[in-house]
C-alpha cells in the first residue's frame, strides 16, 4: 500500500521510467517539497528512497540524498 502512495506521489513530479525508478526536472523548490513529502509517505526503518541530483546535462555533478533505511 506504501508504495503504491509513493508511486502515484512520484508520478506526481516526474517521468516513471522503470519499477521504482522516475526522472524528474526539478527546481530547489520542488525537490525539496517532493523530499519533504516523500519523508512523510514512508516508514524509515523498513523504506529506502534515493534521490539523486545529476546537474546540469552539461555538468554532471552526481550529488545522493538517501531518506530512511
Amino acid at each position: 500500500r506504501r508504495w503504491r502512495r509513493v508511486f502515484k506521489l512520484m508520478k506526481g513530479y516526474g517521468r516513471w521510467l522503470q519499477l521504482s525508478v522516475f526522472q524528474c526536472r526539478l527546481t530547489g523548490r520542488r525537490r525539496a517539497e517532493l523530499a519533504r513529502r516523500l519523508e512523510e509517505a514512508i516508514h524509515d526503518r523498513d523504506d529506502h528512497v534515493l534521490i539523486l541530483d545529476l546537474g546540469p546535462a552539461d555538468k554532471v555533478d552526481l550529488r545522493v540524498e538517501s531518506l530512511g533505511k
